[in-house]
């Protein structure tokens, strides 16, 4: 009985025979193919079952599949496609659900999706409002990420006036846990994230982990009860923040809108103000994500002391 790497090649030769171009779902079909190996001696084949793993959440109406299914869907054994997806997760490129047991796409995909999207970029998209922002309000402005138990930076903006702005760049890490940010990032996660999530922060924070629980729960009361959430003095120093969840479409990881800046310069009525704009644009851009068009009405800087 013929193999399937032996099926695969048969059907290489008969396309090439024919002297016809396959077509494109040809051309992924065989791509997802356990056996076909590429006759370029560059050509890594881990690499392309990894990526066939990426491919088969793409197409498809489904966001989660467990191992057994994506085993099917890409044609590999289940050891191997195990293998793949524990990797993959681990990168950050898919998310596990220790619930569902189950995987969806994760951060990284998304970011490297909207990266190739020109001019639909997610930096394109979220940059107009960072600015704004940061200038009208003489703070910090950022679109964050979390990367485990980090806060990521992914896009900055800075006041004009740099003595009252915080120095983070693209690629700046802050903490998780006591920041504004952070706290944003963690509000949406159901249960089962959290409690994951909260066991890997204790280890980490052993010795404060209860200040820092506590204000993490304050912080998600904040963003139920409000949209955003609020810190002051965090991450021990003399720096407040304000920072609103932003969730994207189809279950993807969520990003936080931020704005920070020295204590003297961001007081409790400014945060509000702030806290209130970055969930207007928040739903903007969610909205912008789903349809394709929304319109946000120009700050009116008021009350900013």
């Amino acid at each position: 009985m013929a193999t399937s790497r032996d099926d695969s090649a048969a059907s290489g030769q008969d396309a090439d025979s024919s002297g016809s171009e396959p077509s494109p779902r040809e051309r992924v079909r065989r791509r997802r193919t356990s056996g076909v190996v590429s006759k370029d001696r560059d050509f890594v084949n881990a690499l392309a079952r990894g990526l066939a793993v990426l491919e088969a959440f793409s197409t498809t109406e489904q966001v989660w599949l467990n191992g057994m299914e994506v085993a099917q869907r890409v044609g590999l054994p289940k050891p191997t496609t195990s293998r793949l997806l524990q990797a993959l997760t681990g990168l950050g490129y898919l998310h596990y659900s220790p619930r569902r047991r189950q995987y969806r796409l994760g951060t990284s995909v998304l970011s490297l999706g909207f990266a190739a999207r020109e001019p639909f970029s997610l930096g394109d998209l979220v940059r107009p409002y960072l600015k704004e922002l940061a200038d009208t309000y003489n703070v910090h402005a950022s679109l964050a990420g979390r990367d485990r138990l980090d806060v990521i930076e992914l896009e900055v903006c800075h006041s004009l006036n740099t003595l009252m702005t915080l120095r983070l760049e693209v690629g700046s890490r802050i903490p998780l846990a006591g920041t504004a940010t952070g706290h944003a990032l963690i509000a949406p996660l159901p249960q089962v994230e959290l409690d994951y999530l909260f066991s890997h922060l204790k280890v980490r924070h052993e010795k404060h982990w209860d200040e820092l629980k506590a204000s993490i729960e304050k912080g998600r009361s904040e963003v139920a009860d409000h949209g955003y959430t609020t810190a002051s003095a965090s991450w021990n120093t003399d720096i407040n923040g304000v920072a609103a969840p932003l969730i994207f479409p189809g279950g993807s990881p969520v990003y936080a809108l931020a704005c920070g800046a020295p204590a003297r310069h961001l007081s409790a009525v400014k945060q509000r103000a702030i806290g209130q704009r970055l969930v207007a644009v928040a739903h903007t851009i969610e909205k912008q994500l789903r349809d394709g068009g929304a319109f946000i009405e120009p700050i009116v800087a008021e009350n900013q002391s």
